[in-house]
């Protein structure tokens, strides 16, 4: 009968990653810490709102300047709301992050992120996002409603 079970489970398999669920930290707009584990959103990129002391601005429509980066966090802590949330467990980054799709209740967070223009969708990684960023661009909302530099390259400018 034993190995029965462990044929079976061979066979089926079984997910053995836990989903992290608690009550978050905001860090900024695409990073939290859910009992002690910081959790990177996979397949999003948000503005950063402080990174080696710095915050990521971005131009309106009119050209003015607008801090992205702290509009980003307000927004991802407007969506979570002091509610729980749940992240799958999808490994770690290069920086020991674990990397995580989080929601609430059935709200995909990155997707609302991206489809308020609030990050973008990380193509390099995934196309997990991609219809919500077209729909940003085309709506004109968050960062795309002006002009704004990619994070992923505003960090590599600004890096200390």
């Amino acid at each position: 009968m034993k190995n029965f079970f462990l044929m079976c489970i061979f066979i089926v398999g079984i997910n053995c990653s836990a989903d992290i669920i608690g009550i978050p930290k905001i860090t900024d707009g695409d990073t939290i810490v859910i009992n002690d584990i910081r959790i990177r959103f996979t397949g999003s990129d948000a503005p950063e709102s402080y990174f080696f002391g710095k915050t990521q601005t971005c131009l309106d429509e009119d050209g003015k300047v607008w801090e992205c980066g702290k509009a980003a966090t307000k927004k991802l802590e407007q969506l979570i709301n002091n509610q729980t949330v749940r992240c799958t467990d999808e490994g770690q980054d290069r920086f020991g992050r674990t990397l995580g799709i989080c929601f609430v209740g059935d709200m995909d967070l990155q997707a609302e992120m991206v489809k308020s223009g609030m990050a973008v969708a990380y193509l390099r990684y995934s196309t997990r996002y991609e219809q919500e960023q077209n729909f940003a661009k085309k709506t004109k909302v968050g960062m795309w409603r002006g002009e704004f530099q990619e994070p992923e390259t505003w960090r590599r400018e600004n890096r200390d």
